[in-house]
Formats: structure tokens, sequence, C-alpha cells
């Protein structure tokens, strides 16, 4: 109920709306996706704020999402020594007991 009085008015009155429409389930939906990208947003901008200089905040977004131009392919060589050097140190852990 939160997110809806920090949105609207009258949540009551809306959701008698989107029930009576049918429209419930894709409002919730909609609703918990739009409150999860701001606050995803809230939290990149505060990164930005302080830990990012020399760029702005468009350039930050755009390199979080991939857009660099930049394709970082590892080879499956590359997998497979990291997935055997990793298993080769948990084989040196012996469990207590």
């Amino acid at each position: 109920m939160d997110l809806l009085y920090r949105r609207y008015t009258s949540p009551f009155s809306l959701l008698d709306v989107m029930i009576a429409g049918g429209r419930f389930g894709s409002f919730a939906r909609f609703l918990l996706k739009k409150d999860a990208e701001e606050k995803n947003e809230a939290m990149m901008w505060e990164f930005f704020l302080h830990k990012v200089y020399g760029k702005s905040f468009a350039e930050f977004k755009e390199e979080l999402a991939g857009g660099t131009g930049k394709e970082d392919v590892m080879s499956e060589a590359e997998k497979e020594k990291i997935v055997a050097r990793s298993q080769s140190i948990l084989d040196g852990f012996a469990p207590k007991g």
C-alpha cells in the first residue's frame, strides 16, 4: 500500500477501477517494475555523485548498460581455465568434522 500512497491520493478508488476492468495483475506488475526502476536509478545516481568523475550521468548509465560498443567475450578456453583454477582452490578445503 505504501507504493500506492506515494503515487496516488486515493489508491482504493484506483484499485477498484483496475479490478473492475480486469487489469489488476498487469497494474501490479507495472507498479512493481516502475518502483524497482526508480530505486535502481536512485542508487546509480548516488553512486555517480560520489564515485564517478569526468563523465556525464548519461555516459555513466550507457557504460553500465554495455553501450561501450566493445564486446567483452571470454573464450571457452579462458572459461575452462577459470573453472579448473576454481576447482583446484576448492579441492584444497576440507570440511571440519
